[in-house]
């Protein structure tokens, strides 16, 4: 398969303490790839270096066979790439109408002023009713639970019609129900042909959906491989459950 994102001899370094030390690993296209490890094994650091929101100090990555170390999270959005966070980002004075609106790329002003346009409102109100955001459109996002506000920083950019998704743990303090609604949303968009890259601790979840599993520990990967075979790994047993 064709490799979408390929990171190479990525660092960075916090004091004299390597969050991420020589990291290499690829995202083949049209796959849903889980980047796991213990706790401190850099897994959001390399997601921060990799989305333009750190400086590396060394090494490089390439999307759709171009280079962008270093590039702003902006460009990258514009460019197919884009990520959420362990705590949603969203507009919480916004509506959650507004919030979508917003994220295809149209300003405050143009929003206020009623500017925008037919066809984008029409997107926002198909996204709102496939996320089950609907009932809610009107509230702020202020008003939403904590799920809730993570399915609208999901549905929000894929408002853009994104490559590659970065998903920064996703079902972390997120009910039940509301973790199988984000499983169904990834396997949909999975089958539409979005590539995903999941930072995941729940390893129930990691094992349904994801394969390939990259392992990280000490910022660094040491296996990957099938659900299956990362499971077995005595690398990844030591990483787990060693000192």
């Amino acid at each position: 398969m064709t490799a979408l994102l390929e990171v190479t001899g990525l660092t960075k370094r916090f004091g004299g303490v390597s969050a991420v030390d020589d990291c290499s690993f690829t995202v083949a296209e049209n796959t849903v790839t889980a980047l796991i490890g213990p706790n401190g094994s850099g897994k959001t650091t390399v997601f921060n270096l990799v989305t333009g929101y750190l400086p590396a100090d060394s090494g490089t990555v390439a999307f759709a066979g171009r280079t962008i170390t270093g590039m702003d999270p902006g460009r990258l959005y514009r460019r197919g790439l884009s990520r959420t966070f362990q705590q949603a980002r969203v507009f919480p004075e916004l509506s959650v109408q507004e919030n979508l609106v917003v994220a295809g790329g149209w300003s405050l002003a143009a929003l206020f002023g009623r500017r925008i346009s037919r066809s984008d409102r029409l997107r926002a109100a198909e996204l709102l009713e496939e996320f089950r955001l609907d009932r809610v459109a009107d509230l702020t996002a202020a008003e939403l639970s904590f799920g809730q506000r993570k399915l609208l920083e999901f549905a929000a950019l894929l408002v853009s019609e994104p490559r590659l998704v970065l998903l920064d743990e996703p079902t972390a303090g997120v009910n039940p129900v509301l973790i199988e609604t984000m499983e169904a949303h990834i396997r949909s968009r999975h089958a539409g042909g979005t590539t995903f890259l999941i930072v995941e601790h729940d390893m129930q979840f990691v094992m349904r959906l994801c394969d390939p599993v990259i392992v990280l520990d000490r910022g660094a990967p040491i296996a990957s491989g099938t659900p299956v075979q990362v499971q077995s790994d005595p690398r990844v047993l030591d990483a787990y459950l060693g000192d």
